[in-house]
């Protein structure tokens, strides 16, 4: 069975990317349309679970910094979406992101702490934020985001686009639509800036992505920081 992803595609991607990767502002950033295989990204969207399904959703509601639904527990998801992460958590794909990034030694996450799949619905934000920083079970530092989107049907009438902010989370730099089978991979440190403040419109479809979020068990001095939540803007953050 193959993976979700093309592998020879990757192998391409990360030398095409690499270097606009590590030179991206406001951060080190990737942004690849048509990530998946399609057949892949249609199928993980047609068995993407909907808000009555029993898979224990999360629920996260507070007003103007995180309104979503979310879910880690794989062994409740449909086999094609266990699948699909298990082949993003694998070697090959590490080695990917790796040599795209230019981040040795990273490790995937098989808890899904904070990842897994994310679910929009309408009215649904999520506010400017830095992530948290530390993995307590891997005892290791998060550096690597990736994000993942399925919904098919989306068009700027719904919103919910990713916006990446400046370090100091004064201003957007970048806005990022949400297109199906679109994947952004970001470096994430203290001042990584980012979130979806402009809320989900849709009543009649939502906002479907997968997470997955990479580490590595040292980081640079000048990135260290003690362990901490996420840092939202307008909280933690002035």
């Amino acid at each position: 069975m193959s993976y979700v992803f093309d592998l020879d595609r990757l192998h391409e991607l990360s030398a095409l990317h690499g270097a606009a990767y590590r030179s991206a502002t406001p951060y080190p950033h990737v942004v690849i349309d048509g990530f998946l295989r399609p057949g892949s990204a249609s199928a993980l969207s047609a068995c993407f679970p909907q808000p009555e399904a029993d898979i224990g959703w999360d629920y996260f509601g507070a007003e103007n910094y995180e309104v979503k639904m979310g879910c880690a527990r794989e062994e409740r998801f449909p086999v094609a979406l266990r699948s699909a992460l298990h082949d993003m958590n694998s070697g090959p794909f590490v080695s990917f992101l790796e040599a795209l990034t230019g981040i040795d030694h990273l490790l995937p996450d098989p808890h899904l702490v904070g990842g897994g799949i994310h679910l929009t619905r309408e009215g649904g934000h999520l506010g400017i934020h830095a992530d948290f920083n530390w993995h307590e079970r891997l005892q290791a530092h998060r550096r690597l985001n990736l994000l993942i989107y399925l919904t098919p049907d989306w068009s700027t009438a719904c919103g919910g686009e990713l916006e990446l902010w400046d370090r100091g989370a004064k201003g957007c730099e970048r806005v990022i639509e949400p297109v199906f089978n679109r994947a952004v991979i970001f470096s994430t440190r203290s001042d990584s800036f980012h979130g979806h403040p402009n809320r989900w419109k849709s009543a009649a479809i939502n906002r479907q992505s997968i997470a997955l979020y990479y580490y590595t068990t040292t980081r640079d001095a000048e990135e260290m920081r003690e362990p901490h939540s996420t840092l939202y803007k307008g909280y933690h953050v002035p």
